[in-house]
């Protein structure tokens, strides 16, 4: 029971870095109108994890740090481990909160795990694989690639854009 406190002061830190990070995403971006007024606006949607993908990323966060702290009260390796895993998980945590994939016409921006948003040209995609459980893996003809996370919101609009990029692949 004396470990509540450390956990929770954890749990804050943990959550104030999210939402630092989803600040930082919400930070204007500054484009050029499109002057081509007779163009067709494109189509647009944002999409980013699911509530339940969220919450279950936390909870399991929060369960791994409440074991890892009643062993490193037995053991130095166990304080040692969860120190380490203090780091890793809350970055599991913020980009789990924080992903999110722009579809906007034939351009899918998807973020990176460095948090930076990536764009591709959807009508140079070459191969859509699905060889790493809860992600889809893009394959684009200049050699680049993108990891898309499958448990996002609005998966049956991205799934529908990807199919119809199918003459490249």
């Amino acid at each position: 029971m004396e470990q509540v406190l450390p956990i929770l002061l954890l749990a804050l830190a943990i959550a104030l870095f999210v939402v630092l990070i989803r600040m930082h995403a919400r930070l204007p971006q500054f484009d050029l109108p499109d002057l081509a007024a007779d163009r067709a606006p494109p189509r647009h949607s944002e999409h980013g994890v699911t509530i339940p993908v969220r919450l279950a990323t936390a909870l399991v966060t929060l369960v791994i740090l409440l074991k890892m702290s009643e062993l490193a009260q037995q053991s130095q390796a166990a304080l040692i481990w969860g120190g380490m895993l203090v780091p890793v998980l809350a970055y599991l945590n913020a980009y789990c909160w924080q992903f999110r994939a722009v579809l906007e016409g034939s351009d899918l921006s998807v973020m990176t795990p460095w948090f930076r948003l990536d764009t591709h040209d959807l009508t140079r995609l070459i191969a859509l694989d699905e060889d790493i459980p809860g992600t889809y893996r893009l394959r684009f003809q200049d050699g680049t690639s993108a990891w898309l996370l499958r448990y996002v919101n609005g998966h049956d609009t991205l799934r529908h854009a990807l199919d119809e990029a199918q003459p490249y692949y």
